[in-house]
């Protein structure tokens, strides 16, 4: 009994780790810790980390491709988006602060959600990736937020639009 319970515990610690991938619907809404958000049309959700970050806190991973997030990652690149990279591809990741002197000092240095984000990194960014990837940070309802996102030379405007749009229409539940 106590070996079942010991291989649920690691399954389940091993899934949290990892990451989940799935395709929500079209336009699928959903909220995670506290965040709400849509996914756009033909992307794809993966939830957990696909770094080896503990903190910040991945909120999601929203991609064109799909991700494959094992073996898992030990560094703060991102293999399993490397790996999956395609030229017309796009992702945006949202984590969160949650540390308490962390996020304490990020609210102090960080601006408010702009009413638009701006997409329009040219050189390598967050998460290891290629060119016209970018990090952006903001505040909102006591939270401390990054934006880790990235374009492929042959993304269309549709699909920068799109990313755009997630980030926009973000609903943020306020820090108690």
């Amino acid at each position: 009994m106590v070996m079942v319970r010991a291989l649920v515990v690691g399954l389940a610690l091993s899934g949290a780790a990892v990451g989940l991938a799935s395709d929500a619907e079209a336009g699928a809404g959903s909220t995670r810790l506290g965040v709400s958000f849509q996914v756009p049309p033909v992307w794809h959700l993966t939830t957990g980390r696909i770094n080896g970050v503990l903190d910040p806190v991945t909120v999601f991973t929203i991609s064109t491709f799909r991700l494959t997030t094992t073996p898992p990652s030990t560094g703060i690149c991102a293999p399993a988006l490397r790996r999956a990279w395609r030229a017309d591809g796009a992702y945006v990741q949202l984590t969160e602060e949650r540390d308490g002197a962390s996020r304490k000092r990020m609210l102090r240095r960080v601006m408010r959600r702009p009413k638009h984000f701006r997409l329009n990194a040219k050189g390598a960014g967050g998460l290891c990736t290629p060119p016209n990837s970018g990090e952006l940070t903001f505040q909102e309802g006591r939270r401390a937020f990054y934006v880790f996102y990235g374009f492929g030379r042959n993304a269309s405007q549709g699909t920068r639009a799109a990313a755009t749009s997630l980030l926009d229409n973000l609903r943020i539940t306020p820090r108690r």
